[in-house]
Order: C-alpha cells, then structure tokens, then sequence
C-alpha cells in the first residue's frame, strides 16, 4: 500500500512539473495565440468573462476527477490508463484555460510611440529614433478582476512579450515612405520595456506617420519629429552647392537652416574663405541680417546668401578656378572665441573642430567676352566714282579670351566692302586690333546717302558674344566739270568788278 502511495504522490508531482513547463511553453507560444484577437476583436468584457467562467469550471471539473482518480488509483480500483487519461484531460482543460487567458492579455496588449527623435550624424546623414513601449504591465487594475484565476495565470503570463512589431515611416501628404530601411521589424518587446527603431531619413521632414503593424492590428500615428538637443547645432545645407557666375555679376545661393537644440540663443552668421575682393550679404526674404533667432515650435528657417564678383580676375581670383567657402553659424560664445581669429586659410577638419553648424559652398568665377568696335568718324561724304577707306578698332573689352571674331558688311545692292582682316583668330581682355575697311559705290552710282551696316561675331568659352553693329553713313553727290566751274569763277568776278566800277564812278560825281 505504501508502495502505491508513494507512485502517486511521484506521479503528481511529476504531473505538476510537466503543468509548470507547459505554462513557459504556452507563455512563449503567445505570438502564435495573439491571432485569435483578430477572430474575437467584438468580444467585450461580459463575454470574456463568461467564457472564463465556463473555462474555469471545465477546469474545475477535470482537476477534482484527477484528484478522484488518484485515490482510487493508489488503491487499485482503477487502471494506470484510466488514470492517465484522467491526467491528460486535467491537463487539456488547463491548456484551454490557458489560451483564453492569453487571449485576454492579447486584447490588453498594445504598443505606444514613447518618442520621435530626429538627429543627425557626424557625416551629416539625418536619422530618426522611435522609440516604442509594450503597456500591459502595471495595469493591475484592470487584471485584478481575474484574481480567481491567478492560480493558472502565472507571473511568466503577465510579464509576457508582444512579438514581431513592424514600423515604417511615411510622408504625412502622399503616404510615401520616406524611411530607410522601408520597414523595421522588432522581433518582440517585454512587456513594460521599451524597443527602438532607427531609420535613415530619405527625405528630409518636420512631421511624419509613423504606422506600427502587430497582433493583426495597424497603426498610424501622425507625429512632429522632437529635435535631438544632444549638441547645440544649426545644420545648413544648400541645393545650390556650387554655382558659376561671371564678373561683375551676382551669386545667390538658397540655405535652409534647421535647429538641432532647444535653445533659444542667438545665432550668428559667418563666411569663412572667400578673398577680400568678394563681398556678401545674408538675407531673409528682402532684409539684411547677420544674426538669427528660432521661436518656440519654429526649427527651419529660409535664408538667402547674395555673393558680388568683382568686375576683374587677378591672383586670388582665377577665371574657371573654384573658390571654396564655408558658411557658420555660431553661438554668441563661440563667436567671442573666434572673433579676433583669422579663419580664412582654415580648412574643413579645423572648422569641425568648432562643433557648430556649416556648410561648404563652391563658386567658380567665369569671364565673359565683350566686343567693343570703335570708329573716329562713321559719316563720308564722296563723290560719284569715289570709294571710302577707314580704320575701325576691335577691342576686347570682356574679362574672358575672345575666339573666332567674324567682322563682315552688309552692303547696298551693287556695293562691294573690303575687310582686312576679316577674321580674328583671337584676343585677350583688354587688347585691341585695327582693321582697315575699304568701301566702293559702283560707277554709275546714283547721288543720294547710303549706309553700309559693319557686323561682328565672336565666341567666348564656346558661348556667343553680344555684339552691337556699327553703321556707316556715306552721302554721294554729283561730280562737277572743272571748265564750268572755271567759267562760273570768271563771270563771278566780272560782275564783282564792273559792280566796284561803277560805285567809283558814282563816287566821282
């Protein structure tokens, strides 16, 4: 008798143990239960509890016949099958009771967005944190109604994890993606612990969605990015990075600058780089600034960097050769660091020493080819069978090498023009060359004026130079006989002198 006695008190505590070891089992199989939330998302709390009730007795009922069975089983009134399958019965009815238990945990369990934290890296790339927590932990209050089950709803149950958590990222208008990688898996979260997800910023943003995808459900939460305040920076950037301008003209470059801090200090604006000869100037819309200040909830700000080229290159300032800058923005205190300091010759890697917000902007000086034609007189007058010779002058009055310039006429009908030379294979700023025109009426010639249009082309950097035309003026009159002209002289003198006689002879009298 003994010996059967202590058969059972084994087979019960090894029925415990196997109990126990399916409770950790049913706990880390609770990803796999979590479905039956999406089949009962309409059962409301009566219905849960009746269903635990009737589990609960289901329970019951099986545990008092192992209990039954037990003892009729150390005193041989029973099988060891019948026993056995009391045992199982006893421990599918605790199975069952079990996963409407989790069931309850699934319903009770969600997932929140703690924080949204945009940052940047040391090589510039943006990037935003989520940070995620499970919630069923600590809410006692809500599972205090359960106590009557506590006895199967063990601690391993309660402190269970919600499992393969997805998020992604999107734009809040087109429900774009913007996140990289497009979806980040959690492969599960404690319950009452915190998970994170880093994406890499595709595009860059202010507000985003933010959708969570677990236990069937889906979420989307529209969310304004926090700034990491980790490091007191304004970041700038800008699309037009490196421009080409010519001199004399004007480089305007569009910054964006957003604030990594939540401070509200005042924010000075700095060029680091460009020669003396090259001024600048910052401005907000149409207004002059050097110094900026971000408002509460206000993180990005548009500004405007106006760069004037001088009207001639020289040993600083090359045709075609970049010039590198950078542009800072600095605390008040960094600034006094650096005030009396000649950073003019600094390069990148002593400018991030200073732990503030730059960017390095290009602009590459261009020259540009001007054409000036010059003429001591552009009106003639001649006489029918006569021609016009001059001498105009060719000057290169750009900044740039002119190639290539053409100089032709355009004649009136009949007229022939004579170009030496015609064709200028090249020349540089600032030099000049004569050219001879001859122009010739053609013999039968009517009298009157005519005009004789003298067109230049040219090439400067491949890129065709305006010209202006220059137009010469030519009046033809009549050619006169010289014996008529001899006869006109003599009779004119005639009258002059019989008209001096005859006042003589007037006089006498």
């Amino acid at each position: 008798m003994m010996h059967f006695m202590h058969s059972a008190d084994f087979a019960v505590r090894h029925f415990a143990r196997l109990a126990r070891r399916n409770l950790i089992v049913l706990s880390l199989m609770l990803n796999v239960c979590l479905t039956l939330q999406g089949q009962n998302a309409g059962t409301d709390r009566a219905t849960i509890l009746l269903d635990l009730k009737k589990a609960r007795a289901d329970y019951e009922v099986a545990r008092q016949q192992l209990e039954n069975d037990t003892r009729l089983y150390e005193e041989k009134a029973i099988s060891s099958n019948e026993y056995t399958k009391s045992k199982n019965a006893l421990l599918s009815r605790e199975v069952d009771y079990q996963k409407l238990i989790l069931q309850l945990i699934s319903q009770q369990s969600y997932v929140i967005i703690e924080r949204a934290v945009k940052y940047q890296t040391a090589n510039g790339e943006r990037r935003v944190k989520i940070t995620l927590k499970s919630t069923l932990e600590g809410n006692e209050e809500y599972l205090s109604q359960f106590k009557e089950h506590f006895d199967v709803f063990t601690p391993e149950m309660r402190a269970g994890k919600v499992y393969n958590v997805f998020v992604s990222l999107s734009d809040i208008i087109d429900h774009t993606i913007i996140g990289s990688p497009y979806e980040y898996q959690i492969p599960s979260i404690d319950i009452g612990q915190e998970a994170s997800a880093d994406f890499e910023l595709l595009k860059d943003a202010e507000n985003l969605t933010v959708s969570l995808n677990y236990n069937g459900r889906t979420s989307e939460k529209n969310i304004y990015l926090k700034q990491d305040a980790s490091i007191n920076v304004i970041d700038i950037s800008s699309m037009q990075f490196s421009q080409e301008a010519d001199l004399n003209s004007i480089a305007t470059y569009g910054l964006t600058l957003e604030r990594f801090s939540t401070s509200d200090d005042v924010y000075r604006l700095m060029v680091v780089g460009l020669p003396q000869q090259i001024t600048y100037e910052f401005l907000d819309e149409t207004s002059k600034i050097s110094q900026i200040k971000f408002t509460q909830g206000v993180n990005t700000k548009k500004l405007s960097l106006r760069v004037y080229l001088p009207d001639r290159d020289d040993e600083q300032i090359r045709i075609d050769r970049p010039l590198k800058f950078h542009i800072l923005t600095l605390t008040g205190e960094q600034y006094n660091q650096i005030a009396d300091k000649d950073l003019s010759a600094s390069t990148s890697e002593q400018l991030a020493s200073l732990s503030c917000g730059r960017e390095l902007l290009e602009l590459v000086p261009r020259g540009k080819g001007k054409i000036e034609v010059r003429a001591t007189n552009l009106y003639h007058e001649i006489v029918t069978g006569d021609s016009v010779t001059m001498t105009i002058t060719v000057r290169n009055a750009g900044t740039r090498r002119l190639d290539n310039i053409k100089i032709s006429a355009d004649s009136p009908l009949g007229w022939k023009t004579l170009i030496a030379p015609d064709l200028i294979r090249a020349l540089d700023p600032e030099k000049e060359i004569s050219v001879r025109i001859a122009i010739h009426p053609p013999e039968n010639s009517g009298v009157g004026a005519q005009e004789v249009k003298i067109k230049t082309e040219a090439l400067a950097d491949n890129r065709k130079v305006d010209t202006e035309d220059k137009t010469i003026r030519i009046q033809v009159n009549a050619r006169t006989s010289i014996f008529g002209t001899v006869m006109l002289l003599l009779l004119l003198i005639g009258v002059i002198g019989g008209l001096v006689w005859f006042g003589i002879k007037l006089s006498r009298r």
